[in-house]
């Protein structure tokens, strides 16, 4: 396993973690400086974490990107459903 596929790994378990936490404490909105910080922890750089984190839309988390009003892309997801079992473990990771 390379290390790009271990931060990529991390990512996915940090993420699985902190959106199930939320999802249970019964938050639907997670902003998009938050995925940040968890890309952070993982020693993704910002395009390395969006990627990830469209990457994992369907295993790990379910919902839409809610769209900036002051300027291109989005600026949260509204989450429709996070799967209590996390990522499979082969994500393609």
């Amino acid at each position: 396993m390379t290390e790009g596929q271990r931060r990529r790994k991390a990512f996915a378990q940090y993420l699985s973690d902190e959106l199930a936490q939320l999802w249970r404490a019964g938050t639907k909105r997670v902003e998009r400086a938050r995925i940040e910080e968890i890309g952070q922890r993982a020693g993704l750089d910002r395009d390395e974490t969006y990627e990830a984190f469209g990457a994992a839309r369907g295993d790990i988390w379910e919902g839409e990107f809610v769209e900036s009003d002051e300027g291109p892309g989005w600026e949260e997801v509204e989450l429709k459903n996070v799967p209590p079992s996390g990522p499979p473990d082969d994500m393609g990771l």
